[in-house]
This record gives structure tokens, sequence and C-alpha cells, in this order.
């Protein structure tokens, strides 16, 4: 394993996007900017879509879209920005659609195919019955499948996110059917189960089989290479080397439940110190992580990264030893 020292972390949407953080890195940042209009011209939508404006107006599957777009574009933007200060990361992973961010920052995908991928992927499965993404909260010493029990025919689990920072719970994703979910969190303890209204889609399970007959298809004509940096897997502690693994990475990545604790076990075998997260992505203060973790939302959390950096004694990779990331 390298000594990597610095992890970037890409995460999902597990709450309501909040698009401030980044509305205020792009009133101050040529640099982030630049990537919203390239999202723009690659797309279709424009920035101010993508900062949540008019979101009040915005339908069920065009949401989605702008949802998984404003994401993507806000972490390919901090990347960058944090790039200008000369911090680079020594290995990446992510969450969900951060799977993929990470995979594109890793240099084994362009950035327009990411994102025209991503625009591509289709909305809900099942405009009559939206998906829908669940936080649940067990006591730490159950087991994380604790609720197989209750889960019907519309509900899967779908990742395990690791104890709280409390070391009290731990913390599972469940996917399914928004009218499935409903019920089980009004059966559930108050507080157990918080929906992320933000998702309507179905997510690592096999509820995600129209999505991943879609993903196949979108897969076979991407231009996939090999990562130039480290690139762990979310789905188990593995380092991916190959073209074929990335793609393969985002086939799974939609049916099979994702697994936050041993990305960042691997992150941690790489020789992580410190890990920053890259926008809005992942709930601040909430999951425990085997090293320390700096968010980066904001232009006030630039300043915290770097100071994190210099605790840590995070050795910063030279200007020449990075993915390019302008284009």
């Amino acid at each position: 394993m390298t000594d990597a020292g610095l992890a970037f972390l890409c995460g999902t949407d597990l709450d309501t996007y909040d698009p401030s953080g980044p509305a205020a890195f792009y009133d101050s940042s040529p640099v982030l900017r630049h990537r919203y209009r390239k999202v723009a011209d690659w797309t279709g939508v424009e920035a101010g879509r993508l900062l949540g404006r008019d979101r009040a107006r915005t339908g069920t599957r065009e949401g989605a879209l702008i949802g998984r777009l404003a994401l993507a574009t806000a972490m390919l933007g901090i990347h960058d920005v944090l790039a200008v200060h000369n911090i680079r990361p020594g290995v990446l992973g992510g969450l969900g659609i951060g799977t993929m961010v990470a995979s594109s920052l890793a240099g084994a995908l362009p950035r327009d195919a990411l994102i025209r991928t991503l625009a591509d992927i289709g909305g809900p499965d099942e405009p009559n019955r939206a998906g829908a993404l669940a936080l649940a909260f067990l006591p730490a010493g159950h087991d994380p499948e604790w609720y197989r029990d209750a889960l019907d025919a519309g509900i899967r689990y779908s990742g395990a996110l690791g104890e709280d920072t409390s070391g009290t719970y731990r913390v599972v994703l469940l996917t399914g059917y928004g009218d499935a979910l409903g019920r089980l969190a009004a059966e559930a303890p108050t507080g157990a189960v918080r929906i992320s209204e933000s998702n309507p889609v179905t997510v690592h399970s096999p509820l995600g089989r129209e999505a991943h007959g879609r993903m196949r298809r979108l897969v076979t004509g991407l231009p996939f290479t090999a990562p130039a940096l480290p690139l762990c897997s979310t789905l188990e502690a593995k380092t991916l080397r190959t073209a074929d693994d990335v793609g393969e990475l985002f086939l799974r990545n939609v049916v099979q439940p994702a697994d936050l604790g041993s990305l960042t076990a691997e992150m941690h075998a790489h020789g992580t110190r410190l890990g920053l997260v890259l926008g809005p992505s992942l709930p601040r203060n909430l999951l425990r992580f085997p090293f320390p973790v700096v968010h980066v939302e904001c232009p006030a959390d630039i300043p915290r990264a770097i100071s994190a950096i210099l605790e840590f004694g995070v050795e910063m990779s030279p200007a020449g030893h990075s993915v390019p990331h302008w284009a």
C-alpha cells in the first residue's frame, strides 16, 4: 500500500441537498464557475438550476436529474478549488453518486462522460411508485441487518455507514418504495428511520434492477481507463486497478449494498491520515471514521482543511503529480 496521506471522500445525497455552500464557492471562485459552465454545456442545465434556483417548480423526475448533476458538479468543482491551493488527494473513494465522481477524479473516466452518464441514468424506476432512501439508526450492538424481519417486498437493506460519532448507534441505509419506507418510519421509534426526500430512487439493492439495466447499456460505451490514483471500492475492502474494475463497480454499485466501513478501512490501509469530504454529500458530525475528517462545502472550510493538513502532518503531492482536471 502507498502512504496516501490525504483521502478525498465523495458522498451521496443522504439528506436534503443544501446548495448554499456551492453557491458561495460559485460567487467567489472562477475555477468553480468554470466547472458549472462546462456541465451546462454538456447537459443544457444552467448553473442557476444546479445551484438550487426554481427548485419548487421542478417535477420529481427532473428534480432527480438536477439533484444528481448538482451534487456531482459541486464535488468536481470543489476538488478543482482545492487543487488551486495545492491540496490534492493521495487516495479516493465514494458512496453512491460519489463512487462515480471519485472514479473520474482518479482519472478512470473523463468528466464529460461522467456527467453525461449521470444525465442519462434516468429518473425513478416506476413513475407511479417513486423510490426513496432512508437512514436507520440501530443500537450499536445490533446486527446491521436487524431490520430484515421488518422489511417487506418494497424495502431492502442497501448499505452500512458504520457507527455514529458517539458509538451509540449503528447507521444503515434502507432503500425502497416511498410508501413502504413511510410505513416503516411510522412504526419505528421516533427518529429511528429518517427518509431523505431528495432521493426518489432505489439504490444499492436488487430493487434497482431497471437502473442496473440502463447502467449496463451506458457502461458498454464508456471510455474507462485504469485509475491514475488509488481508487477504493465502496462495496468491499478493495483498491481498483484496471478499467474493467471501474466498469464493474459502476454496475455493481446500483444493485449491491454499500459499505462505508470497508471503503474507509481500505483508505486507512493506504496510509490515510486525513480525509476531506467534498461538497454537501455526507452529514456533518454524524459518522465515525478511522481517520480525522474535514467537510469542505463552502469557502470558509478551506482554511479548516489547510489547518488540518498541517496538524496531521499530511505531505502534499507536487503540482505535477495529479490528474488533469480543467477539461
